[in-house]
């Protein structure tokens, strides 16, 4: 059964994609559903419609082992696995680190295969995505799976877009304040509907506040669309910040999976290490989910959790706390 990790960006997604990567009896594949999109399925598909996005969904699943694209199969770093060897180990690892010199000088190169598919044995298959959090309500109707939607706390979503962006960490591909493309599309979802927010409304407001919308109308819809579901588990990014070890074995047990030494120590490793980066995944979790404390104006906070609060995904979050989420201990929605 295929584990689904699904968050908005910037929300820890990554740091939590590796420490399932971590564990011994696991394929790992980064945001495949980035690189090659689910045909035929929207960002926010309406729940209702799922038994028609089946077969694109199951045909998307059965692709996913066999993507090959650097940024698919060869995020780093790479973790030993019960279903290769010591010699298979090095061959990937050496094989990764060489697509990636050839992609340097010669485009996309492919990365090396894996290994034994998801199905044999006890390999289970664990997809991190950024684009699903809208359409999360309809893979989990479409193919048996657990899933994991990851809510940061808004003023952390927002504040680390606005430093992505400043840095030139997502291209040229604008500002996601001002893709209206998209927030018209979220207003057109049963969340957008009953907030009574029009994009007029939205194109007069600030960036933080388009922003803060973004976050809430793709969490709401998530959360609305897999209300009361057991295959599906809520996980507040802070409450993993807070207390790592305790937060990845209840969401090892929630996949099914046994907690491993192996990702003990990642763990350990990831929490200790601090390596440069804005896509790092070592860094002190407490400094990091807190960091836009130092970096938002207070008048910026309290337009941000105006609008945020208002909305279920919101809700998990104290008005005035910051990083410390309510309902912390709510494990499924």
């Amino acid at each position: 059964m295929p584990i689904l990790l699904v968050g908005m960006p910037r929300s820890g997604t990554t740091w939590i994609g590796k420490i399932f990567d971590s564990h011994p009896d696991t394929l790992y594949r980064h945001e495949p559903d980035s690189v090659e999109p689910i045909e035929g399925v929207p960002l926010v598909p309406r729940v209702g419609d799922w038994r028609r996005y089946r077969p694109a969904v199951e045909a998307f699943l059965r692709r996913i082992p066999d993507m090959r694209a650097l940024k698919v199969s060869g995020s780093m770093p790479v973790f030993p696995k019960r279903y290769l060897s010591a010699f298979g180990l090095y061959r990937l690892r050496a094989g990764i680190a060489g697509a990636k010199l050839a992609a340097r000088f010669a485009g996309e190169w492919p990365a090396p295969r894996a290994g034994r598919r998801p199905g044999s044995g006890d390999v289970r298959l664990v997809w991190k995505s950024i684009e699903s959090t809208g359409r999360l309500g309809v893979l989990v109707r479409c193919a048996p799976m657990r899933a994991v939607l990851i809510l940061r706390h808004p003023c952390g979503y927002v504040a680390s877009v606005l430093r992505g962006e400043a840095r030139g960490k997502f291209g040229d591909r604008g500002s996601s304040s001002e893709d209206y493309g998209i927030l018209e599309m979220l207003l057109d979802t049963p969340a957008g509907r009953s907030s009574g927010v029009t994009l007029e409304t939205l194109r007069s407001l600030s960036a933080v506040e388009r922003l803060a919308w973004r976050w809430r109308l793709f969490n709401d819809q998530a959360l609305d669309d897999t209300q009361g579901r057991e295959d599906v588990l809520v996980l507040n990014y802070e409450d993993l910040c807070a207390a790592p070890s305790a937060q990845v074995e209840r969401l090892f047990r929630f996949a099914g999976l046994a907690f491993s030494e192996q990702t003990e120590r990642f763990v350990a490793a990831s929490t200790s290490t601090r390596r440069g980066g804005y896509y790092a995944v070592f860094k002190d979790p407490r400094a990091a989910a807190g960091r836009w404390r130092g970096e938002l104006a207070p008048e910026d906070v309290a337009r941000i959790l105006a609008v945020a609060a208002a909305g279920p995904a919101g809700s998990r979050f104290k008005a005035g706390a910051g990083a410390a989420p309510a309902g912390a201990s709510a494990a499924a929605s």
